[in-house]
């Protein structure tokens, strides 16, 4: 909600002036009308910035409490109780404690005549706007409890699979970390000791163990160098990420030119097949779900597709037709999104279209863990095998002169 400075006079002519909490003018002038006759000014007080001690934390919600949420207000509702006991009810049952507390202000809001969708945006920051557009809808539609049951379907089988890649890509992950703190032990701590054995030996070394002392030496006395180019291209890379072009040029890469393009169409195209599908099952109009859809892309070429999309449907275009015309949307989604036209059974199938995708990105990381772990193994063994060679030839230089 936002503060808004007003000044009027009553209806027997008495000027007065203060402050009140508003969601908007319109919001802020109708409660105004119970004390003024008429308001002279109105206009938004800017809020001082509340200290890193004070002000909630705005990190976003996880898709596993989202989808938790949504249970149990489907199971609620289907009670009959009132949306505001609903809301109390579901916030004396969360275990977190600041989002619990932000539940409260909602059923807050909501008692005091204002819509759910309207008190989730105002009082959770963070929420998805899937989650705030399909309330809204439902509650427009009367349709409620249906739209919780949809949003726990999308919201858990999002987590599933982003836990199972998650899994999946743990082990792989920790050897790799593992190693590189291993190398850089021997690198620093290691080699320097043997470098002071071989020279006081006097033989002539191995070209492997030169490379090997040369790269210690380099990392024992410019780590710091290293270590600052490293950052300086990261914040580089993370600044040029948030500019226009940025965008463009690194989702344009990873769309069609990275090593695991195939992998990454696939989940953003799951995303947008099961996103529309609660949508729209919501009673979303297909203009105003695909804009939402365009907000929550992780990519950002395929978003200004969806919003041409949008621009075509809205000119009368049909969905199929227009994603067919922007050309960054896999075939078969444009295909089966024709087929949900013609049938008149879209959500039913972008739910299949989207299993689809789902099981697809799941198999593709399955098979590519299968691969990196050979290979990772293999580096590995390369990377023991150089290690001990050029350690252990310069020893057997050395005896076979003695």
């Amino acid at each position: 909600m936002t503060t808004y400075r007003y000044k009027g006079q009553t209806l027997e002519g008495t000027k007065v002036s203060g402050v009140i909490r508003a969601y908007d003018e319109y919001d802020a002038a109708a409660k105004l009308r119970e004390t003024c006759a008429f308001v002279t000014k109105l206009e938004a007080v800017r809020e001082k910035k509340e200290s890193v001690l004070t002000r909630p934390l705005q990190t976003k919600i996880k898709e596993k409490e989202l989808a938790l949420i949504c249970s149990q207000f489907s199971i609620i509702l289907a009670t009959g109780l009132p949306v505001m006991r609903c809301v109390e009810m579901v916030a004396a049952q969360n275990r977190n404690k600041q989002l619990a507390r932000m539940l409260r202000k909602v059923a807050e809001d909501i008692g005091a005549g204002h819509s759910m969708a309207q008190s989730f945006e105002s009082n959770i920051p963070g929420l998805p706007k899937t989650f705030v557009e399909t309330v809204r809808a439902g509650e427009q539609s009367g349709t409620l409890e249906p739209c919780f049951k949809r949003l726990y379907k999308y919201y858990d089988k999002s987590a599933k699979t982003k836990a199972k890649v998650a899994s999946a890509m743990t082990y792989p992950i920790m050897v790799i970390v593992t190693a590189i703190v291993v190398f850089t032990i021997i690198m620093v701590v290691a080699v320097p000791a043997f470098t002071t054995v071989f020279a006081e030996m006097g033989t002539e070394l191995p070209a492997v163990t030169k490379w090997l002392m040369n790269t210690s030496a380099f990392l024992t006395k410019w780590w710091w160098l290293l270590l600052s180019v490293i950052a300086l291209l990261y914040i580089a890379y993370l600044v040029f990420k948030q500019t226009e072009r940025g965008k463009v040029v690194i989702s344009t890469y990873i769309l069609r030119r990275a090593p695991l393009r195939r992998l990454h169409t696939m989940q953003i195209s799951g995303q947008f097949a099961s996103a529309m599908a609660t949508m729209l099952s919501a009673g979303l109009p297909v203009p105003k779900a695909l804009e939402v859809v365009s907000q929550i892309s992780d990519n950002y070429i395929f978003s200004l597709g969806v919003r041409k999309v949008k621009e075509g449907v809205e000119r009368g275009r049909g969905i199929s037709e227009s994603m067919a015309e922007v050309g960054c949307f896999p075939q078969m989604l444009t295909e089966m999104v024709g087929v949900g036209e013609r049938s008149g059974s879209m959500e039913d199938t972008l739910d299949v279209v989207g299993d689809y995708f789902d099981n697809e990105a799941a198999v593709i990381t399955t098979r590519l863990l299968s691969v990196m772990e050979p290979v990772i193994t293999l580096v590995l063994a390369v990377v023991v095998v150089v290690l001990l060679l050029s350690v252990y030839l310069p020893m057997f230089s050395m005896y076979g002169t003695m």
